[in-house]
């Protein structure tokens, strides 16, 4: 079955690859035909419209209407929206900046600290990767340290079903 499903998500890449049409028509969005993020776009398009197909089958299996399925989908995530929120700002707030962060300091103390190699760059190379280290240290660690912002649910008001 593991099988099937990555034959299908494979599939599903190529084909929206190869058109790379963007799914909305809006010319005010950037993103052009042909562009390898309307090809993005159109997979993503075509995942989410193959789940409503399945759950809007399965939904008809059971003898519920089409509203029903996917109203009742919408209800759903809209009460894990604050739950997924906060998940994903800590993960990428705290989680990811704090890694970046670690990293840039280790890089910072090798290229420092642990010179006695013949392939070590020169100085002048050093510190323009270490005046890169440092940009992208400060700013991960004002990141990190910044408090989440709280959960605004009007966001996507524009798109909630209320049955």
């Amino acid at each position: 079955m593991f099988k099937f499903i990555g034959q299908f998500l494979s599939g599903l890449w190529r084909a929206s690859m190869f058109w790379r049409i963007p799914p909305f028509e809006d010319p005010s969005a950037g993103v052009r035909v042909g562009n390898r993020l309307g090809g993005s776009l159109m997979f993503l398009f075509l995942l989410f419209f193959f789940v409503a197909l399945v759950l809007v089958v399965a939904g008809s299996l059971f003898g519920f209407t089409i509203e029903d399925v996917l109203g009742g989908a919408d209800a759903v995530l809209a009460q894990l929206g604050p739950s997924l929120d906060f998940i994903g700002k800590v993960l990428i707030q705290k989680v990811l900046m704090a890694l970046i962060l670690a990293v840039c300091a280790a890089v910072a103390v090798m290229l420092v600290f642990f010179r006695n190699s013949v392939d070590s760059p020169s100085w002048w190379k050093t510190i323009l990767i270490l005046l890169g280290c440092l940009m992208v240290g400060y700013c991960s660690a004002v990141n990190m340290l910044a408090p989440l912002d709280p959960y605004d649910p009007s966001l996507g008001d524009q798109y909630y079903y209320d049955p």
